[in-house]
This record gives structure tokens, C-alpha cells and sequence, in this order.
């Protein structure tokens, strides 16, 4: 029997079904996704509200980089884009867009930033003297803790399919200089600090980043990272509950 069907698979009239099953349900058709806008819930200073639309579009973008998912428009902006061109005048019928053809997203995604707060703080330095005079260096890295929690709502049921939190660390450096020193009753001080700024845009982006990757890997290709991402869970929360003695 082996030997009449293996003409038949070498020519292509019959294809091998262990190569047929995997392929079929690991890599099917994208997956249709709206981003939301990410709203903030930890009252952090710095966040402005076209941060909002921002980090959606980050995240849409990878989304949709990926070749795993159709991302349909669904910000304020873009819509109001799609709105322009579609009431543009003078469009020729035959490719003019049909009214009441808005594709419906399968999934809804909705990350919010729950935590942005100082971690730690460590600094230090030193410096060099002579004859009453001396300059030093100083150094002071802050740490910054950043999380997000992401949902992902099935538009059949309106219920959560998938939750995640996304948590990282970010640092920002402050660099100074010091002079001081006196000679015949003659004293001079002077000091100049250089602040690195703390890198909020790349943070975020990073994180945004992390969250498509998750996504990707639960709903299209739902493979051995899913564990990698159970892990990674199992580990943040481990590490959350050690912070408090019960």
C-alpha cells in the first residue's frame, strides 16, 4: 500500500497528513484585532494624553508587522482619516467603498499603564585634592518600576479570552561635577550636574513591544511560548508575593 500511494504523494495528488494538521491549525488566517486607546491608571506625571492614541499605534503597528493579524482602525484619528477619504468627492462608483462594509474585529485589545513609580536609588562618587583644592565626580542611578495590564476581549462572548501584566524596570542617570578650593583667604565653589533624562518613550515602547509579542504568541501561534509566557507570569508573581509576609 506504501508503495502505489508514494507516487501519488511525490507527484501532488495526495499531501502527507502529519504536515497538513500542524500547519493548518497553528498557522491559519490573520487574526482581525482593534487596539484601543491605552489609557493611564497610575497618575504618572509625565503622561500626556496623546500618549494614549500613541502607544496604540505602537502596539498596532508590531501587531500588524507580524503578518499574523489583520488590525483594524478604530482610533480617533484614523477614522476620522478613513472618513475623508470616503466622503472625497468626485470618486468613480465602480471602486467607491460600500457603505456598511466596516470588517468586525475578533478580538478587542485594551492595555492600560497600572504602575509607574520609583524602585530604587543608588549613587556614589569620589574626587582628588591639592593644596586646598579639589574636584570630584558624582553618579546617581534611579530605578523605575513600569507595568501595564492587558486584556483582550472576544467580541462573540464580550468576555476577557486573555489577560496579561507586562512589567519591566527603567533607570535614569544623574552625572555632576564639583570644584572647591581656597588660597589667601580666597575661596571658590562650583558644581555642574548633568541629568540623563529617564527614557519614557523607549520604556513604553519596549513594553507595547512585549505585549504584541504575548498576543502573537496566544491567539495565532499558540505554540511551545505559550509556556515561556507561563513562566514568565509564574515568576512575576512569585516575585510580587515575596514583597509581602503573610
Amino acid at each position: 500500500m506504501k508503495k502505489l500511494l508514494a507516487p501519488l504523494v511525490a507527484l501532488g495528488f495526495l499531501a502527507p497528513l502529519s504536515i497538513q494538521g500542524p500547519a493548518y491549525s497553528q498557522f491559519g488566517r490573520p487574526i482581525t484585532v482593534a487596539v484601543r486607546k491605552v489609557k493611564d491608571r497610575a497618575s504618572a506625571a509625565w503622561y500626556r494624553p496623546s500618549y494614549e492614541e500613541k502607544l496604540a499605534d505602537i502596539m498596532a503597528t508590531e501587531l500588524a508587522n507580524s503578518g499574523h493579524f489583520t488590525v483594524v482602525g478604530r482610533q480617533d484619528e484614523d477614522l476620522a482619516e478613513l472618513q475623508a477619504e470616503m466622503n472625497m468627492a468626485g470618486v468613480n462608483q465602480k471602486t467607491a467603498v460600500k457603505k456598511n462594509n466596516i470588517t468586525q474585529a475578533r478580538y478587542v485589545v485594551i492595555a492600560t499603564l497600572s504602575d509607574f513609580r520609583e524602585s530604587g536609588s543608588k549613587g556614589g562618587g569620589g574626587g582628588i585634592g591639592f593644596g586646598g583644592f579639589s574636584v570630584g565626580k558624582k553618579k546617581q542611578t534611579v530605578e523605575f518600576y513600569v507595568a501595564f495590564d492587558v486584556k483582550v476581549f472576544d467580541t462573540s462572548t464580550s468576555s476577557i479570552a486573555y489577560v496579561r501584566t507586562i512589567e519591566g524596570t527603567a533607570k535614569a542617570e544623574k552625572k555632576g561635577t564639583a570644584f572647591s578650593g581656597g588660597y589667601g583667604g580666597f575661596s571658590m565653589k562650583q558644581s555642574k550636574e548633568e541629568e540623563v533624562k529617564l527614557p519614557v518613550t523607549r520604556a513604553l515602547r519596549a513594553a507595547m513591544i512585549e505585549a504584541s509579542e504575548y498576543l502573537d504568541c496566544v491567539l495565532y501561534q499558540k505554540d511551545e511560548c505559550v509556556d515561556e509566557y507561563e513562566a514568565k507570569d509564574a515568576k512575576r508573581k512569585s516575585e510580587t508575593m515575596d514583597t509581602l509576609d503573610f
